[in-house]
């Protein structure tokens, strides 16, 4: 009875509680100024522009992030175009391809689109021209010898990711030895108290004489004892063959050690011949001109040395975010 008088009210609070979401998904259909990004086949992008805002503050069209930052002081793009490749995970999770011209020293990174949601954040509507890009500059090869102190800073915190892992590494490694060696410090000294409670006494083998009265000769210390009869056990000798043995720790604490040496060396073997970068530095290195105080002329080390005149398109890819 007391059921059936509270259902209607549990079912106005429901639609009350639903109505603020369908009032705003109304609302952004509604607008002239709501679009789906999945209706929007491509993006123009222009560097000093800002976005269209409602809801937040207005961002700039084009965004640069580097590593080192500093690379963004060097070149700005001036204008991006993107375009829609098709939805990820749902139909508004738009994934775009985003060009621009460059100098040959830069290539684009990632590219990613980030539109403000017209009701909210979540909002599968966007406000029209309130997109904008976040693109990465990164080094090309050429822009490494260019600027080799760049690239060499670039390196170095992609090194400190490494350094925490090989801290880790070696903590396990260490401590899957030191459980090696403590397992085989107590088999040994299992295996030397086995061999002492085992160990026959000074008087086991010496003995009596035999029968009738006289001394015969026994099996006194400087006489060897008889051969084991059958059916008797060597439990010295079983003790002493049965000394530890490599298990799978062991295995596994070897292989891993191989396979992150030979790691290691690969990485060294590719930072060596990728970029030419101490080589270039001291005076052309493995690149024709002479090392350390030879003939040939060192490259440009600086940061502040202008980028090229050239241009060349290049691409990056990027999802879709939402602010």
């Amino acid at each position: 009875m007391h059921l059936a008088a509270w259902t209607p009210w549990c079912v106005a609070l429901a639609a009350l509680a639903a109505l603020p979401s369908s009032t705003a998904a109304a609302s952004s259909k509604n607008s002239k100024n709501a679009i789906l990004l999945s209706k929007v086949q491509s993006l123009t992008l222009r560097a000093g522009k800002m976005t269209t805002h409602r809801r937040v503050a207005a961002v700039p069209q084009l965004s640069c992030t580097a590593n080192p930052q500093r690379l963004c002081d060097l070149f700005t793009v001036d204008t991006m175009r993107c375009t829609n490749q098709g939805s990820g995970y749902d139909a508004e999770d738009i994934q775009w391809s985003c060009t621009a011209s460059l100098p040959p020293e830069f290539k684009l990174g990632s590219t990613d689109v980030v539109c403000e949601g017209y009701s909210s954040a979540d909002d599968p509507y966007v406000l029209k021209g309130s997109c904008a890009v976040e693109y990465r500059l990164v080094l090309t090869d050429f822009g490494e010898r260019q600027y080799p102190d760049l690239a060499g800073e670039a390196r170095k915190t992609s090194w400190g990711a490494d350094k925490t892992f090989n801290w880790v590494f070696w903590c396990i490694f260490v401590a899957i030895a030191l459980w090696i060696l403590w397992a085989m410090f107590m088999g040994d000294g299992a295996r030397d108290r086995g061999d002492r409670n085992n160990r026959p006494g000074g008087g086991f083998w010496g003995g009596g004489g035999g029968g009738g009265g006289g001394d015969g000769p026994g099996f006194g210390p400087d006489n060897d004892p008889p051969p084991p009869y059958p059916g008797t056990k060597q439990w010295g000798g079983q003790q002493q063959q049965q000394g530890w043995r490599p298990g799978f720790w062991t295995g596994a604490a070897t292989g891993a050690t191989a396979a992150y040496l030979a790691s290691t060396r690969n990485n060294r073997n590719n930072r060596d011949n990728s970029s030419g970068y101490y080589g270039d530095q001291y005076g052309g290195g493995r690149r024709g001109g002479s090392t350390w105080g030879g003939s040939g002329g060192a490259g440009p080390s600086s940061s502040s040395s202008s980028v090229s005149s050239a241009r060349q398109p290049s691409t990056g890819f990027g999802g879709t975010q939402r602010r």
